[in-house]
């Protein structure tokens, strides 16, 4: 009897493992999917203020807040984000209509579009915080999409 269930616990456990790994045929890639975690680029894409000029001001996000971008600089692009009224995150291109800050706190994808119109999305780290209950809700990644500009 033991024999047996070993058997079938051993089976199940590799029809497990092999349900996890598939090979590259049975993948699937969705290009311009959504962001899903803030991580710094391997390799920064440079951005002169020029070409960050169409990118500043303000974007109204889905949830009601807003978030603004401004640069520093006139010779290069030292470029910063805040939502709201919080603190300013020092940002760097990623490519050319995506941005992460250096603390890694928010990350965005901008779509200007031909038509005047805007796209994209913000993702930002909330932080853990305590509810009236005493429970906790842990710290993480929102994402948000842009509403207009």
């Amino acid at each position: 009897m033991k024999t047996w269930i070993l058997a079938g616990t051993l089976g199940i456990c590799a029809l497990l493992a092999n349900a996890q790994t598939l090979p590259d045929s049975q993948t699937v890639v969705i290009p311009g999917g959504r962001m899903q975690t803030i991580e710094l680029p391997a390799h920064r894409h440079f951005m002169s203020a020029q070409e960050f000029s169409p990118f500043r001001g303000g974007y109204e996000l889905s949830n009601g807040q807003v978030l603004y971008l401004r640069n520093a600089s006139s010779i290069g692009a030292i470029m910063y984000a805040r939502i709201d009224n919080q603190e300013e995150h020092r940002i760097v291109a990623s490519s050319s209509d995506s941005f992460v800050a250096l603390d890694r706190q928010l990350a965005m994808r901008i779509d200007l579009r031909d038509n005047g119109s805007v796209g994209g999305e913000v993702l930002m780290v909330v932080p853990a915080e305590k509810l009236a209950s005493g429970d906790i809700v842990p710290a993480h990644v929102q994402s948000m999409s842009l509403a207009a500009r």
